[in-house]
């Protein structure tokens, strides 16, 4: 159990009032203890006061202060077998000393005059028993609040892990407490939360399955109809108009699938040969591409890395000519001749970021996609441009 833990904390505040009992306990006990001896001798003090002035046993007096006097066989039996002087009076001409024996306290007075032993009636137990229910009360209260507190934490644990399957998307049950105290209440919240966050992820994924659908129907029969067309300039204009929004639909299913919180990468070793030539067939392209890459390999989602590498292949293309891929020592970088990006680099990762350049099939997805899937691999992107060229480089160990 972790020291940081609320249940550590709890185990040692509940020790530390257990063992604070105890030794005040022990402490009254034996202030207790004492007051009953130093009372079994003052009592002692009026008995022999009371015996010099009528010399005779204050027998009424002795009943009074339940003391009762003990002598002959019995009397031998106690001074030999007790457990010795426990206090001591003195006095001008008298000496008196307490005993214990088998659960009592005696008082011994002896001089040259008398030679008595007075023995307590009250048993030994008797003078500690309103401190033992008090400790007995207190401890079965120190008890009963631990176990109650406990009790009332563990939902703790539960929502712990409730919340950690949330956030892997593996939280399909949950069930709302009848309780009112704060940590249910709490719970219920945070459940009351995931139940409408899942409503309106259905309803976000109902809408758009169902205008991806709905779009791509029209789109489809209007690039068929471009090629019926005769006149070059109205099929060029809506070959361009279509194939963008054809592009659009395609890019933003992109979004959707990677953004999806129940999107889960597929980790392993590929070749990073391999998703160049599958990024290069979502391309459609024939050409090859100079490279230095040989062997090397990747422990990456094979479907959403092949998507990074087919975007920044594309956009390479698209603003720029002669592309390179360089690998290097943990990174990897797409290099091709062309203008500058201007302005922040930040801008350009933004969906539908206003710096795309004018004339172009993108809506500015493309980088923000690339963004999205290296975050999710804990990688990085980073841009320079040098001597002309445009260089986009992923870092397999998201150093920057």
């Amino acid at each position: 159990m972790s020291r940081h833990s609320v249940f550590f904390k709890l185990n040692i505040l509940f020790m530390i009032a257990l063992v604070a009992t105890l030794l005040a306990g022990a402490s009254f006990m034996t202030h207790i203890a004492k007051k009953e001896r130093t009372d079994l001798l003052f009592k002692g003090r009026m008995i022999m006061h009371e015996y010099r002035v009528t010399r005779q046993y204050p027998l009424e007096l002795l009943e009074e202060l339940r003391l009762a006097h003990i002598d002959g066989a019995e009397k031998e039996k106690v001074l030999r077998e007790s457990s010795g002087e426990l206090n001591q009076m003195q006095g001008l001409s008298k000496r008196g000393k307490v005993l214990r024996y088998r659960g009592h306290l005696y008082l011994y007075i002896a001089n040259h005059r008398y030679n008595l032993l007075l023995k307590d009636t009250r048993t030994y137990r008797e003078h500690f028993f309103v401190l033992f229910l008090v400790m007995f009360g207190t401890i079965i209260l120190l008890v009963t609040m631990y176990m109650l507190l406990r009790k009332t934490l563990v939902p703790l644990k539960t929502l712990q892990k409730d919340i950690e399957r949330y956030g892997e998307g593996a939280l399909t049950q949950y069930a709302f407490s009848e309780k009112k105290d704060e940590i249910s209440q709490v719970s219920d919240a945070f459940y009351r939360s995931v139940s409408r966050i899942q409503r309106l992820s259905d309803s976000r994924t109902l809408f758009i399955r169902n205008l991806f659908h709905e779009l791509n129907t029209p789109v489809t029969k209007g690039k068929i109809l471009t090629e019926l067309v005769d006149e070059p300039k109205t099929k060029a204009m809506l070959d361009v108009i279509f194939s963008r929004l054809a592009s659009l639909l395609k890019e933003l299913a992109q979004v959707e699938q990677i953004t999806s919180e129940n999107y889960v990468l597929s980790k392993k070793e590929v070749r990073i040969m391999d998703l160049i030539d599958e990024a290069k067939d979502l391309l459609y392209l024939e050409e090859a591409i100079p490279t230095n890459v040989t062997d090397q390999t990747l422990l990456a989602d094979f479907a959403s890395m092949s998507m990074v590498f087919k975007n920044l292949i594309d956009n390479a293309l698209k603003y720029g000519k002669n592309l390179e891929i360089i690998y290097a020592h943990e990174s990897l970088s797409f290099v091709s001749e062309g203008e500058a990006l201007t302005g922040d680099f930040g801008a350009y990762l933004e969906p539908f970021s206003d710096k795309k350049r004018s004339g172009t099939s993108g809506f500015g997805l493309g980088l923000y996609i690339v963004r999205e899937v290296l975050n999710l691999h804990n990688m990085g992107i980073e841009y320079r441009y040098d001597q002309g060229k445009n260089r986009f480089t992923i870092n397999f160990k998201n150093i920057l």
